[in-house]
C-alpha cells in the first residue's frame, strides 16, 4: 500500500533540524553577586542553559579532577566506601565547572566570562558561586521547555488544552509539582462543580 504524501504545511525532518539548529542561542542577563563600594552590581554576565553534551562534559571533568585531588592525597574511597568528603568536593567542584560553561560575555556569549574552571574555584567566595548556581537554576526554568509553576490562568487554559487535544502528552512539557498543582486544581474545580450542581440537602453524586 502505497503511503499518502504529507501535507505540504509539514516541513522535512532536514528542514526541521535546520530551523532549530539555526535558532540563537537563548540567555538571560544576570547581575554578578559583587557589589560596588555604592553597593550597586559590579557588572551583568550572560547566561545560557548547558547543552546535554556540556553538562556530560562538565560532569566527566568534575569526576577527573576530584579522584586525582584525593588520590594525590592518598584519601580515594575503596570500591563501596561511603565518602562524605567525595560528595561535597564533586559537588563545588561541579558547580564550578557548569558556571564556567555556562557563563558568557554580555557582549559575546560565544566568548566565556572566566578565563578557566581554576579562575571561579580561586577568585570567587562559596557564596557568589551559590548565588550564581541559583541563577542558573532559575534561567534554565525559565529557558527551558518544563513548566514548573503556573497561575490559575495557565491552569485553565491547560484544563482546556487537554480537553480540547484529548491527549496527554502536552503534560510531558510540566514538571512533577506542576502536574500535582494541576491536578489538585483540577479536583478542586471538579468538586465545586459537583457541589453547586447537587440539590439542596443531598449529597454529590459518587462516581462509579
Amino acid at each position: 500500500m502505497s503511503q499518502m504524501p504529507p501535507p505540504e504545511s509539514e516541513i522535512s525532518a532536514a528542514e526541521l533540524w535546520l530551523q532549530i539548529t539555526s535558532v540563537p542561542r537563548p540567555y538571560r542577563l544576570v547581575p554578578f553577586p559583587r557589589k560596588t563600594s555604592d553597593g550597586k552590581p559590579i557588572g551583568e554576565i550572560a547566561m545560557v542553559v548547558l547543552t546535554q553534551e556540556e553538562s556530560m562534559a562538565a560532569t566527566a571533568s568534575t569526576e577527573r579532577f576530584v579522584r586525582k585531588m584525593l588520590k594525590d592525597q592518598g584519601a580515594l574511597p575503596q570500591n563501596g566506601e561511603v565518602s562524605a568528603g567525595y560528595s561535597t568536593l564533586f559537588e563545588n567542584r561541579c558547580s564550578c565547572e557548569v558556571l564556567f560553561r555556562s557563563c558568557k560575555r554580555k557582549e559575546d556569549i560565544s566568548r566565556p566570562f572566566f578565563p578557566s574552571i581554576e579562575a571561579v574555584a580561586q577568585k570567587l567566595t562559596t557564596d557568589e558561586i551559590g548565588v550564581l548556581m541559583f541563577n542558573y537554576t532559575r534561567v534554565q526554568s525559565e529557558l527551558g521547555p518544563i513548566v514548573s509553576k503556573m497561575s490559575q490562568e495557565e491552569m485553565d487554559a491547560w484544563i482546556e488544552r487537554l480537553a480540547v487535544g484529548g491527549s496527554s502528552f502536552p503534560l510531558d512539557s510540566l514538571s512533577l509539582a506542576a502536574r500535582s498543582q494541576l491536578m489538585l486544581y483540577m479536583a478542586s474545580q471538579l468538586y465545586s462543580s459537583r457541589m453547586a450542581s447537587s440539590s439542596p440537602g443531598t449529597q454529590p453524586e459518587t462516581v462509579s
